[in-house]
């Protein structure tokens, strides 16, 4: 190992060191879903399949229920928030490998150095590293191996349904579109045939169900209007811990702004396919479409983050691996571009760090003098996350537009 990569291992190892130390001290209540999870599996045997983590497709619920069956025949879950933690830090670790191998410069694995802590203890605290790596890997696999890159996007889609919205992306090249699609069909049937033997037919919409009977978060770009009147006004709005374990807010100008959240997708949803239609006429292989399709994957997922009536925290680990891989693939100011980016992208994870846990209590409460200044922050954070959104839908415009058109569509085209 040369000196350059032994340093980077020097850095993650301290890095997550004191994120650990953070996580057992000044942000504990960041383990809170860990909690959630063992105690869920706990009941498992009264509940039955059906009705445990139904929020979570049924991938995911394997994934959570697999340390916890294999520490049970040691007798051993109370340990189960430990084991996930480290099987956690073996994927960072693991991603960081990757971004060691495939980086030209240190650039892409120092901005993974930074990607996690600036996020803070909440990246160990939930799975959402595990779908958010497996697309980046798609991401490193998809010139060599298309076939690998969708099995990789179809299992975090598996994970988290959002996934899903970087298979177009993927399928975009013309040489490879045939493998990733059937390969991605054959994935998606037999994770789908291993849910309803594991869970029944009802737990393949169960997740859509728990997601469509949300209330507005606070945290979301929707809700930032009424979370800023609340501050400024706290007897307007109700702010309270819902159902689906998150505090949501109500009151005037909800129902509105839940619309706008229907309105904001629907017109990126359009946008995206558009992009989508443009991209498959137009790029010819993988290699040509590189920064078209790592373009169009952090567009997809943005689009998604900033649109919902949900954005916690860790949805930000969706975009963060994406945009390391794109750094190690591309060249030129395709690069340079999506370092800007990644750059505005840590800098909102910080945002979300210091709201989530530090002065989360100033933005649910209302009555602390803290409560603007917090608000006034994930105003920022927000606006900072839909500029992030906009800038990746130009890019891949730009991008999928500087592809010259496949020959036969010349050739379909007048002479001139």
């Amino acid at each position: 190992m040369t000196a350059a990569p032994a340093r980077l291992w020097a850095l993650w190892g301290l890095t997550r060191l004191l994120l650990v130390l953070l996580l057992m001290t000044g942000e504990w209540g960041s383990i809170s879903d860990l909690n959630y999870y063992r105690a869920s599996l706990d009941d498992l045997g009264s509940r039955g399949v059906a009705d445990t983590l139904a929020e979570y497709p049924v991938p995911a619920f394997l994934l959570l229920a697999a340390p916890y069956a294999l520490l049970s025949l040691a007798g051993l879950t109370a340990s189960y928030q430990v084991l996930v933690l480290v099987l956690l830090l073996a994927l960072d670790a693991g991603f960081l490998a990757a971004l060691v191998r495939r980086g030209r410069t240190a650039t892409p694995a120092l901005a993974w150095l930074v990607a996690t802590p600036a996020l803070g203890a909440i990246s160990y605290a939930r799975f959402d590293l595990v779908p958010g790596v497996l697309v980046a890997l798609a991401l490193f696999a998809l010139v060599a191996a298309p076939r690998r890159a969708a099995l990789l996007a179809v299992l975090a889609t598996g994970v988290k349904y959002s996934p899903a919205l970087v298979l177009p992306a993927l399928a975009a090249p013309a040489t490879g579109r045939v493998r990733v699609v059937v390969s991605g069909a054959l994935a998606g049937i037999g994770l789908v045939a291993v849910s309803i033997a594991v869970g029944g037919w009802d737990r393949i919409v169960s997740p859509l169900a728990y997601q469509g009977d949300r209330g507005l978060q606070v945290e979301s770009l929707a809700a930032t209007p009424a979370v800023l009147r609340w501050a400024l006004s706290p007897g307007d709005h109700e702010i309270f811990f819902a159902p689906s374990l998150a505090w949501e807010i109500d009151g005037p100008w909800t129902d509105v702004l839940l619309r706008v959240s229907v309105v904001m997708t629907v017109l990126l949803a359009a946008a995206l396919v558009a992009l989508w239609v443009l991209a498959w006429t137009r790029l010819p292989d993988a290699r040509t479409g590189l920064p078209a399709v790592v373009w169009l994957t952090l567009a997809a997922l943005s689009a998604f983050v900033v649109s919902g009536k949900v954005l916690s925290p860790q949805y930000l680990l969706w975009l963060l691996p994406a945009a390391c891989a794109g750094l190690a693939m591309l060249d030129g100011e395709d690069r340079s571009r999506l370092g800007r980016w990644t750059a505005a992208l840590l800098v909102a994870a910080v945002l979300s760090h210091v709201i989530y846990p530090h002065a989360y209590r100033a933005l649910i409460d209302g009555h602390s003098g803290w409560s603007v200044p917090v608000a006034a922050l994930l105003a920022l954070r927000n606006l900072l996350l839909a500029a992030l959104c906009v800038t990746a839908l130009a890019a891949a415009w730009g991008a999928v537009r500087r592809v010259p058109r496949r020959p036969r569509d010349r050739a379909a085209s007048p002479a001139s």
